[in-house]
């Protein structure tokens, strides 16, 4: 059975000269990325195999449950507002190829703090460029996609190459997602999986309203 015995952890602490990209809303209140201990110690690994001076930039790490239900309704606004002639129910069905759940067993790897969204940055903070304004969102998603430049390409392998070697292991349609200890991480690698669901941590969001416009309390809703 998954555990939650390994605690979250700064990934700062653990991964010197990482650039943050989180939301400040989030910030504001998380203060900083979590993940699991060993998660934070294996992206310092794998940050020290990038060329020198190159650091990750994290998009983000451990999610709490709240936030991932925003993120669930955020995506099914933006995929309507995209497609409008599509049905609800194919907007749902396209939104749950990218947003995981926030309960049961397939939840999010991001709620257990075993998966990071990450890019690099060079010497000079510069992201390097891993998408392409050509490319739809699903098109770029995909770690993969044959119109893709050589320029980006090369860079997501960069990528793929240092966070491979540790042992993280990258979602199949999402490039900058990886995960090491989840259920996805496990069913990928043909393993257990290593960590369990941490739904809040330090009573985060426990006051908030429902994402799905309900006005009602999150936890009386889709809590």
């Amino acid at each position: 059975m998954a555990s939650n015995s390994e605690p979250l952890v700064d990934i700062t602490k653990y991964c010197p000269g990482v650039v943050l990209a989180i939301e400040s809303e989030r910030v504001a209140v998380e203060k900083t990325a979590y993940a699991r201990l060993t998660v934070a110690k294996k992206l310092g690994e794998a940050q020290k195999l990038l060329p020198k001076g190159y650091r990750f930039i994290v998009r983000d790490a451990w999610r709490p449950a709240f936030i991932q239900t925003e993120i669930y309704f955020q995506f099914i606004e933006r995929f309507t507002k995209k497609y409008p002639t599509w049905s609800k129910a194919r907007i749902i069905k396209e939104v749950e190829k990218y947003v995981a759940p926030w309960k049961g067993k397939w939840a999010s790897g991001h709620m257990v703090g075993a998966a990071i969204d990450l890019r690099i940055v060079d010497a000079q903070g510069r992201r390097l460029p891993m998408r392409s304004t050509k490319l739809t969102y699903q098109e770029n998603a995909a770690p993969d996609h044959p119109k893709l430049p050589t320029r980006q390409k090369n860079n997501r392998a960069l990528l793929r190459k240092v966070m491979s070697a540790v042992g993280f292991s990258n979602m199949p349609i999402e490039f900058w997602h990886w995960s090491y200890g989840d259920i996805h991480w496990a069913r990928r690698e043909k393993k257990k999986a290593i960590y369990g669901v941490v739904s809040n941590h330090k009573n985060m969001y426990s006051d908030r309203l429902c994402p799905c416009g309900s006005t009602k309390p999150y936890e009386r809703c889709h809590g």
